[in-house]
């Protein structure tokens, strides 16, 4: 089954979910596949389908249980800038159609690799915001929904900002006809007056209620998420005997 992991911004935590969820499926003997099929702000690794060290590609690839030997990520950005314009100065197009071609092929490529009976979880973290453009009238959303059928996790900071954040996200979503399954808050790499007491706080004004919460440098609020996703059999586990 596959996950797809979406920000209500950049940098509100994504990376930082996509790898403890990794590492919690395989804790519970999960076998994951972690993609970042679009990635900006990186340089090749000079090795054949290998991704750049210190990328978060390379982060999900070394976190994940399978492996793909398709390039990756798909598109490889310079750029330090919005997937749009890195794409841009490469004189490419994002294609969101060619990325979920992609990632089913990633997924093909493993399948021999797969215990009989069990049911790997593919996950793939989106670069920037829900609706950060990656080409003309062509966003995040866009490309989640060329993954589907897939669960969608929105993830934001546990910060101050994160009320109007959640809400603005989450209303532009609705109106777009699709909403995530799960939502997740991030602890802040700068805690505020507001950490901690976010959560409740979407729950008491009607906006969201997150699925889990990541405390800062405390992963295991992720185990939350990971319950949901497999009471919603989203998951199939197999069981070592």
């Amino acid at each position: 089954m596959r996950v797809v992991v979406l920000g209500c911004g950049t940098g509100v935590g994504k990376t930082r979910l996509s790898l403890a969820l990794l590492r919690a499926c395989a804790a519970r003997g999960i076998s994951t596949l972690g993609l970042k099929p679009i990635e900006s702000g990186i340089e090749s690794s000079g090795a054949p389908n290998a991704p750049a060290l210190g990328s978060d590609a390379a982060a999900l690839a070394a976190a994940s249980s399978l492996r793909t030997p398709l390039p990756h990520p798909l598109y490889a950005l310079r750029a330090p800038v919005s997937p749009h314009l890195a794409a841009r100065s490469a004189a490419v197009q994002i294609d969101v159609s060619l990325v979920s071609g992609w990632v089913a092929r990633a997924e093909s490529s493993v399948t021999p690799l797969v215990v009989p009976g069990s049911a790997p979880l593919t996950l793939v973290e989106t670069a920037g915001g829900v609706f950060s453009p990656l080409a003309p009238r062509v966003s995040n959303f866009e490309l989640a929904l060329a993954l589907e059928p897939a669960t969608w996790v929105l993830v934001a900071a546990d910060a101050l900002g994160v009320l109007h954040d959640m809400s603005a996200t989450l209303r532009a979503m609705r109106a777009c006809g699709r909403e995530p399954e799960h939502l997740v808050l991030s602890g802040a790499r700068e805690p505020d007056a507001s950490t901690g007491s976010n959560a409740a706080e979407l729950a008491t004004l009607g906006i969201a209620t997150p699925t889990a919460v990541l405390a800062r440098n405390d992963d295991r609020g992720v185990n939350a998420l990971l319950e949901r996703l497999l009471a919603d059999e989203v998951l199939q586990t197999h069981a070592p005997r």
